[in-house]
């Protein structure tokens, strides 16, 4: 039997059409993997892609490399779940300390004055009154507005009446057909409370609740509409004036 030698061949095109375009070297091995952990199976394939001489054995090893993927990610899938299950568990017996803790707060409390302080005639009745002031906390955030001050140079020489909307999950923020179930085109506008300062003719500060302050940038629709586009929370908020 001959011997066989090993050439690093050009394709010639006699089976099926290939387009190999770039003829340069690969770059330096990036930092991430020189300095990386790999484990042994992974460097040992590794090379042998990089010198065995005979085709069946390189696509023996690329074979290995991907079923050795297939394990590995299997491995971290079933640790994620268990760390998930763990986390969910942790968080039910949080939820129950939080629970008996509330209870003994309620069963010790004697002034009867704080324990009427409880109740609310609008939201009913609170275990504790912590929980009451909780919820008028959260109602402030949503609904007061101070905490998020937008200014509009709009340069329209009168003091406009602004009217704020927002919804969420529309385009610009995500793409159309990825939002969530019930949610395409975006969710269904809603007025936010606002409080319009006016700087002279050509310049206000609409003042919205902390619930929607965030850093992105107002951008200029047209002359009487303004837009935030904030990602982080898939909202639009956009300003509407009137002259």
């Amino acid at each position: 039997m001959p011997e066989q030698k090993f050439y690093d061949t050009q394709p010639t095109g006699e089976n099926h059409e290939v387009d190999y375009k770039d003829p340069t070297d690969v770059e330096e091995i990036e930092e991430a993997i020189k300095f990386g952990v790999i484990d042994p199976l992974t460097q040992k394939y590794a090379l042998w892609v990089r010198t065995k001489m005979w085709r069946r054995h390189v696509r023996e090893a690329i074979a290995r490399i991907s079923e050795y993927s297939s394990v590995l990610f299997n491995r971290i899938k079933e640790i994620a779940e268990n760390t998930e299950k763990r986390q969910t568990q942790v968080e039910q017996r949080q939820t129950q300390i939080e629970e008996q803790f509330r209870a003994v707060q309620q069963n010790a409390t004697v002034d009867s004055e704080l324990i009427n302080a409880r109740n609310s005639d609008l939201y009913g009745k609170f275990p504790v009154l912590d929980d009451r002031l909780e919820n008028m906390e959260q109602l402030l955030v949503k609904f007061l507005p101070i905490g998020f001050d937008v200014t509009i140079d709009h340069a329209l020489g009168v003091q406009p009446e602004v009217n704020v909307r927002t919804w969420t999950h529309g385009i610009g923020v995500m793409n159309l057909g990825t939002e969530p179930t019930g949610l395409f085109g975006g969710s269904a506008s809603q007025s936010i409370p606002c409080q319009v300062t006016h700087i002279g003719a050509n310049e206000s500060i609409v003042s919205l609740p902390v619930e929607y302050k965030n850093e992105a940038e107002l951008v200029m629709l047209d002359e009487l509409h303004y837009m935030i586009i904030d990602e982080e929370n898939v909202r639009s908020i956009i300003f509407e004036l009137r002259k």
